[in-house]
């Protein structure tokens, strides 16, 4: 798996550096999510890793947009998740290919491990300065519209906040 994972991220910083970065965010945020769920650390590192793998299939054009995006351009980007749930089913990762399909879906129903991730990318996006087309906001506004959305389990959230609590702690020592 370890060749496999390797080979997925540097084909992610080949097509595209923000792809890297933001995965590599997610992997930490999901990782000290579940070191405080008291859940697979690692198992977690490696799925926010792959979570946008599909994105290795989007059109760098259309990944690097500085404007929003049209109708058409938006059904291929949104097309990356089922991509990248079938390319991590193709190299024998099927444990991780639900996380990438589901990750976007905005419904209450989706397994604990798709919500954890979900959760990371979501946060990571609202607050990140890679996102051209719109405007970071604080964690504490991410955190807040996460709570909004009345669709993820309260722990998940919860973890989140002591896991970005954690990232600014590192950080400033």
């Amino acid at each position: 798996m370890q060749t496999t994972l390797s080979l997925l991220l540097q084909n992610m910083s080949e097509k595209n550096a923000i792809l890297l970065t933001h995965s590599l965010n997610v992997a930490k945020l999901c990782t000290i999510m579940a070191k405080n769920l008291g859940m697979d650390e690692e198992f977690y590192y490696t799925a926010g890793l792959l979570h946008d793998v599909g994105k290795l299939l989007v059109p760098n054009a259309l990944l690097d947009k500085s404007i929003t995006i049209g109708k058409e351009e938006l059904e291929i980007l949104k097309s990356h998740s089922k991509w990248g749930a079938e390319i991590l089913r193709l190299l024998g990762l099927e444990q991780f290919s639900t996380i990438a399909l589901l990750h976007h879906q905005d419904t209450a129903d989706l397994p604990l491990s798709v919500q954890i991730v979900s959760v990371a990318d979501k946060f990571e996006a609202m607050t990140s300065l890679w996102r051209q087309y719109k405007k970071p906001v604080t964690a504490k506004e991410a955190i807040d519209e996460l709570w909004r959305m009345q669709i993820f389990h309260p722990t998940v959230i919860e973890a989140l906040a002591i896991a970005q609590m954690e990232l600014i702690t590192k950080k400033e020592n």
